[in-house]
């Protein structure tokens, strides 16, 4: 009976990755009803063929596996593509935290996996208002992670207050990685979610380097809410090789382009 649940709880679990190609695995423990805990226990158990599932930054992910290997074989996971893709910028942008460094999260998808890909050995200073983000931050032992309070708002998993101090207030974070859904030299980097506009306005303003995550179908994309310009950020950690618009436009504004 245990194993029939563990498998129903693992086909479901792939159809969902299936639909929207990762979950969350705060999302995952409550849409099955079951503790994180018991989804990791999934994850890892010895099965009749390799779980083509994996845990990556908070996220569950899926997996191809080698051709070439039997079921009783070792094998290792192989992310397809996309998935390797996914990881481009974050893994770049976790290359770049420093020992003691104190940072701003934005909130943004990418972030938790971020935060996963920094080196364990490193101590730092995480400021964020996600929830989702604070999590991560927790799960680092060398890290010291601080969330800014407020009203949660649970669309967006975030905390927020406008009108209140913010521990921003009396920090200048050394960096701050930002979230956008859409750049453009025009309008100017922006997002969708206006609730989100106040903090992150804050925390580029308070942010000593400010480095823009945005892969490259962002860019000529605008949303609703406006974050500032493109030439307001030090560095933009991309996916491709932007542009000849998008070359030129960065370095005359003595912004620094990686990827």
């Amino acid at each position: 009976m245990i194993e029939t649940k563990q498998k129903e709880r693992l086909r479901r679990l792939s159809e969902c990755i299936k639909r929207s190609g990762r979950i969350h695995l705060k999302e995952a423990a409550r849409i099955l009803e079951v503790s994180e805990m018991t989804i990791r226990r999934d994850l890892n158990a010895d099965t009749e063929g390799p779980i083509p599932m994996s845990l990556l930054g908070g996220y569950i992910v899926s997996v191809t596996q080698p051709a070439a290997l039997t079921p009783h074989e070792p094998h290792a996971d192989i992310f397809t593509p996309d998935q390797t893709e996914d990881l481009y910028i974050p893994n770049l942008a976790a290359s770049m935290v420093s020992e003691d460094d104190v940072i701003f999260f934005d909130n943004g998808i990418e972030m938790a996996t971020l935060i996963a890909l920094i080196p364990e050995e490193i101590s730092f200073t995480g400021i964020c208002y996600s929830h989702n983000v604070f999590l991560a931050l927790s799960q680092k032992k060398n890290a010291t992670a601080l969330l800014c309070g407020g009203e949660y708002r649970p669309k967006s998993d975030s905390f927020y207050s406008p009108t209140l101090p913010s521990l921003l207030d009396s920090i200048n974070p050394k960096k701050a990685f930002m979230s956008a859904t859409g750049v453009h030299s025009a309008y100017g980097v922006t997002c969708y979610n206006l609730d989100d506009l106040p903090m992150k306005k804050k925390g580029m303003e308070k942010s000593i380097r400010k480095i823009l995550l945005a892969p490259y179908n962002l860019f000529d994309e605008v949303a609703t809410a406006n974050m500032g310009e493109l030439s307001q950020f030090d560095v933009i950690v991309t996916n491709r090789q932007l542009s000849d618009e998008y070359e030129t436009y960065c370095r005359n504004g003595f912004v620094k382009v990686i990827y």
